[in-house]
């Protein structure tokens, strides 16, 4: 008589237990996987970032370490001959009325905002030359390589002094915050055109001296301050700018779990706050010397 042996096999308890082990194991790398797709969306957003913060601080450093700076015409009784004109104009959380008007026209600030939050706005102005072998304080071009070119690339024509009775190029810079962008409007452009993306509000503070240049007491702030008002002597006690920019991620990348400890950040005005709305943000400062206070 032969024998037949049972036939070898899983349980359907054994089944299962297998295949809750797998979907345990399965599951435990998908969220490993997302939590990593995550961690790298949060990188990348602090790197974007960080680009677009030092970006935005180095095009209004550029132009803020050259405020005031006129070539010399020549030498007087009293010093050096130099064109005159105001090396800073702001507003304080407001814009600008006028775009075309140039820092040598009168007040040009609309009403500023209740909210001090509201975006500041900086008018910078320098005289830029035209030097050879590379001396020029700025990138020259236009139609024969030899003109100075504005924030935007754009060449600009010249500005006459009536004291001096020449001509020159009167570099005459605005920035400010639209649509989300910091904006700069130069001499050579008709509009403002955005310059770096994804920032939300500039802030500017105003180093004053307790006296204007010449004076004692010149040359070392006494305090950081909004700007002055517009057309008030003020202005000539500005010995150094500082600028902070608040930026945003380009996209959301902060759910509800991540957005309580990412989400978090300190404002221009060193408020602790935390975004709700999915974005990342970071604010950057820099403070700027104006050369032409230097002693």
């Amino acid at each position: 008589m032969i024998k037949r042996r049972s036939a070898a096999g899983f349980t359907l308890i054994e089944m299962m237990v297998s295949m809750a082990i797998g979907l345990a194991v399965i599951g435990a790398l998908i969220a490993a996987y997302l939590a990593s797709l995550a961690s790298g969306r949060h990188a990348d957003a602090l790197v974007q970032i960080t680009e677009d913060a030092a970006l935005a601080l180095d095009v209004m450093r550029q132009q803020v370490a050259q405020a005031g700076y006129s070539q010399p015409r020549g030498v007087a009784e009293g010093g050096f001959v130099l064109h005159a004109f105001p090396a800073l104009a702001g507003c304080a959380a407001a814009g600008f009325i006028d775009l075309q008007a140039g820092i040598l026209s009168p007040a040009n600030c609309r009403t500023g905002a209740a909210d001090p939050d509201a975006p500041d706005s900086l008018e910078v102005a320098h005289e830029a030359s035209v030097l050879p072998a590379g001396s020029s304080n700025g990138i020259l071009g236009g139609s024969d390589s030899q003109q100075p070119l504005d924030c935007l690339g754009n060449s600009f024509s010249k500005t006459h002094d009536a004291t001096t009775g020449d001509d020159y190029f009167l570099d005459d810079s605005k920035f400010y915050v639209a649509d989300g962008s910091l904006v700069c409007h130069g001499p050579g452009n008709a509009a403002g055109a955005a310059v770096v993306q994804n920032v939300e509000t500039l802030q500017v503070r105003y180093g004053m001296a307790a006296a204007p240049a010449g004076a004692p007491g010149a040359g070392q702030v006494a305090y950081y301050g909004i700007a002055p008002p517009a057309g008030s002597a003020l202005w000539g006690n500005v010995v150094s700018v500082n600028l902070c920019v608040q930026v945003r991620s380009a996209a959301k990348v902060l759910d509800a779990r991540a957005a309580p400890t990412l989400g978090g950040y300190v404002d221009c005005h060193g408020a602790q706050r935390t975004a709700a709305d999915g974005y990342m943000r970071r604010t950057f400062a820099t403070t700027v010397v104006l050369h032409d206070k230097l002693p």
